[in-house]
């Protein structure tokens, strides 16, 4: 599975540099699933990090290939937002809506940063255009309206809600946004900007974060646990990932988001399993293994190794199930892992975006060592 890894995240890497979530070009590509053949900068970040970790070099080149195709898709170079989704060729996919997801361009920025650590012009010019996004649509509390990374929730700018995710995520970046170009930038606004996001969470009142986070007391009965919360941990860490709050939500995530034996789920309630049908009814979604190793990362990170490995392993122990008994393509890992037998093999596969995470998780807990 590591070394199918390293094919599946080529296979995304297309000539003129973008990124794709999944290749539906290719034979295993089933029919019945959804169209991933566009690049999101979220899923690109981790794609970038995993190769970083099979190949530094081949990492390196791919990275400053994204961030000179990123400079040339459609208007980003003047507005440095990155929105929902874009076509091979630059264009924005516009099927879905043209949502601002703030949280791609921090997870984009850090990256970017860990991988081309020396001046280079496209990396600093792509870096500088989302800081300068990212700090201009910040109004203090939020950013205005947004989608969350999973494309089905939204904040407003009447309310004033954040998603805690993409809050994390843009510190994140914008902390290596200052601390890279510093010296060559006018960056106090991405400082301020960083600073009041940074207090909007260690202001958050509760036991554990949820998916939202409100200016005040608000009894949104859909601000519930979302398990992209272990994002607080890794690979956004340096923002409070051994608070009283952050430990125990990567605990109640594995208490209620985790089935042994199948993984990690997005929420409670989720019905989205990526399968095409009329009208495009849904079903009831299924486990999401990257979810399930980003889960793993973040309990090995608070310390908590052993249930860490528990869940790596459990996870793959089911995938070997699944391979022998030949309801999914020998090593490559869907986007889901379903509950029947009936769809397995029917979602999109393999995805980049799952092949990361298993990579990204494979050498965190040392695995292979």
């Amino acid at each position: 599975m590591y070394r199918k890894s390293d094919g599946v995240l080529d296979d995304c890497a297309l000539p003129n540099g973008a990124l794709v979530a999944a290749n539906s070009d290719l034979s295993i590509y089933p029919p019945s699933a959804e169209n991933y053949r566009f690049s999101w900068a979220r899923d690109a970040a981790y794609q970038l990090r995993a190769t970083h970790i099979l190949d530094p070099e081949k990492a390196h080149d791919r990275a400053i290939k994204y961030a000179k195709w990123l400079g040339q898709v459609w208007e980003f170079s003047e507005s440095g937002l990155y929105l929902k989704r874009y076509g091979t060729n630059g264009t924005l996919d516009i099927r879905y809506g043209e949502h601002h997801q703030p949280d791609q361009a921090g997870a984009l920025i850090g990256t970017l940063d860990t991988i081309v650590p020396e001046s280079n012009t496209d990396i600093d010019f792509v870096i500088t255009k989302m800081a300068d996004g990212l700090s201009g649509t910040w109004n203090g509390h939020s950013f205005g309206s947004t989608q969350d990374l999973w494309e089905n929730r939204e904040t407003s700018s009447k309310k004033r809600d954040v998603f805690t995710y993409t809050t994390a995520s843009v510190i994140h970046g914008l902390h290596h946004a200052i601390t890279r170009l510093n010296s060559s930038h006018d960056t106090n606004d991405w400082k301020y900007a960083s600073n009041e996001m940074s207090e909007v969470l260690d202001n958050e009142q509760g036991s554990h974060y949820l998916r939202k986070i409100y200016p005040t007391l608000n009894n949104d009965p859909d601000n519930t646990l979302d398990s992209s919360l272990a994002g607080l941990v890794y690979p956004f860490q340096q923002h409070g990932a051994n608070s009283g709050q952050t430990i125990t939500t990567i605990q109640k995530i594995k208490d209620e988001l985790y089935t042994p034996g199948l993984g990690v789920y997005r929420y409670s309630g989720d019905t989205y399993d990526g399968i095409v049908r009329k009208k495009s009814a849904e079903a009831t979604a299924g486990a999401w293994p990257l979810l399930t190793f980003w889960e793993a990362i973040a309990l090995d990170t608070i310390g908590q190794s052993s249930a860490a490995r528990d869940m790596y392993n459990d996870t793959i122990e089911r995938l070997d199930w699944e391979y022998s008994h030949h309801n999914l393509p020998q090593d490559i890992i869907p986007e889901q892992l379903y509950p029947d037998t009936d769809r397995q093999g029917k979602g999109v596969l393999p995805l980049a975006w799952s092949h990361a995470k298993f990579v990204l998780a494979t050498k965190a807990l040392n695995i292979l060592e």
